[in-house]
């Protein structure tokens, strides 16, 4: 699944307010959470093999960060709202910041595509 389709699917669980059932979230969690834990293991690895190195400068592996800073800010807000609950968790903040976030790069830079796969 492309980055771009995993941000349009976690917004289409959102109310206008930026809401999110905690059921919701933990279905999204559950359902990303086998890549999460793959894409972690490489960034712990690459962070420990290569300690000097920045791996935002590597423009191949930002989708990859960006989607690890997404699901650990949603597992974050998830974990802060009570268990067994009807409280809602509030997720805009989150995907805002994701979404405008370039990991050092500049946007207009040709080779950033949202909807790339690993490159």
């Amino acid at each position: 699944m492309r980055f771009k389709e995993i941000i349009e699917e976690l917004e289409a669980l959102l109310t206008s307010e930026g809401f999110c059932s905690r059921d919701e979230v933990a279905w999204w969690l559950l359902k990303h959470e086998e890549r999460y834990i793959g894409l972690s293991k490489i960034k712990d690895t690459l962070e420990a093999e290569f300690p000097d190195r920045n791996l935002r400068e590597h423009k191949s592996f930002i989708i990859e960060l960006l989607f690890t800073e997404l699901y650990e800010g949603i597992d974050k807000s998830f974990e802060n709202t009570k268990p067994f609950s009807k409280e809602e968790v509030y997720l805009n903040d989150i995907l805002n910041k994701i979404k405008t976030s370039t990991n050092g790069l500049n946007r207009k830079d040709k080779n950033f595509k949202w909807d790339s796969n690993p490159r």
